[in-house]
């Protein structure tokens, strides 16, 4: 069990700031430089969650275990042992208990959902761990909402989102996502998303956990929740447009003309892409996307931190690039 600590509050709202803008190094090197850290549960856990999302799976994994006593009944530490085991390689099952208990001791993030599905498909086809043990879940719907995403997502990784938010509803008998669709501008482009959901009741409490659920989801910022009744004239007050999202969104077009002028392989895209999901992915939350038409190929992230900083991140490695020093580079959330 975790005991009463005497840590400033000043501290701790500053490290979670520093978490909450994506400032991940920050928090690091400040933990780092406190001799009181290796005698803190509190902090050590928070220093592996900054290490967490730095990619330092095995670092934080350590400091972890070195608390594992007290971490039985706290579910953020259950959460960041299996976040940890779940990005190392061939580790990715054993994270699966770890997020089980952290939902059984209510850990009602999507995320954890999220993680705890994308473990699950690693298991082997035939194993008995398997097999989901779910009661069949049927309902008529009394209420609907619709999450729409400020994301040019395509399918695939709309599906992805919409996966894990079912998983979730159907845990929790809350309902089930019934659909969702892409929006594609004119030329070809995505431009946003949306995501159906039925739901069980039509209340203040499902309102009021659609939001919790909906505002921390890691989706980029202009995205929104709408939650209304079967009939929209019943109860108004319930009916809800809420904002959501922090993630920011960073586009890099390529324009295909010049590729071609310079013969310039489609590998060789492909290498730049994943070049850019390293560098922005090691600081945190990151969904990457991308399109491609008869004009331009365009490669979407969407991170943490503010927009300046995604650009600063990457400009050294595009104006030495065969394909990013002549790409443009635009802010999309």
């Amino acid at each position: 069990m975790k005991t009463k600590e005497n840590i400033s509050q000043e501290l701790i709202s500053k490290l979670n700031e520093w978490h909450n803008t994506g400032n991940h190094l920050k928090v690091v090197l400040e933990l780092k430089s406190l001799p009181e850290t290796s005698n803190s549960y509190l902090l050590t856990n928070l220093l592996a969650r900054a290490l967490n999302n730095l990619n330092l799976y095995e670092e934080a994994l350590g400091l972890l275990q070195s608390v594992s006593e007290q971490g039985k009944e706290d579910r953020d530490w259950q959460f960041r042992v299996g976040y940890s085991l779940f990005y190392m390689d061939g580790r990715e099952i054993e994270a699966i208990p770890y997020f089980e208990k952290a939902i059984e001791l209510g850990d009602d993030y999507p995320s954890t959902y999220e993680l705890l599905l994308e473990a699950k498909s690693f298991l082997s086809d035939d194993s008995e761990s398997n097999e989901t043990n779910e009661e069949e879940f049927t309902f008529v719907p009394e209420a609907y909402a619709q999450i729409n995403l400020n994301m040019r997502l395509q399918p695939k990784y709309r599906a992805h989102i919409e996966d894990s938010l079912d998983y979730m509803l159907r845990l929790k008998k809350w309902g089930c996502v019934s659909g969702g669709g892409t929006s594609i501008g004119e030329n070809g482009e995505p431009t946003s998303c949306d995501i159906d959901i039925d739901l069980v009741s039509y209340s203040e409490e499902m309102k009021n956990n659609l939001i919790f659920m909906a505002k921390n989801l890691e989706v980029a910022n202009g995205s929104r929740l709408k939650y209304y009744a079967k009939d929209k004239d019943v109860n108004p007050e319930f009916n809800v447009e809420y904002p959501i999202g922090k993630l920011v969104g960073l586009g890099v077009y390529i324009d295909t003309q010049a590729l071609e002028d310079e013969q310039i392989e489609v590998d060789t895209v492909i290498e730049l892409y994943n070049s850019l999901i390293n560098i922005l992915g090691n600081n945190g939350a990151l969904t990457p996307s991308h399109s491609e038409n008869k004009n331009q190929i365009a490669l979407y992230f969407y991170g943490e931190r503010e927009y300046e900083y995604l650009l600063n991140k990457i400009t050294p490695f595009l104006k030495d690039n065969v394909v990013g020093k002549n790409c443009k580079v635009v802010q999309i959330a």
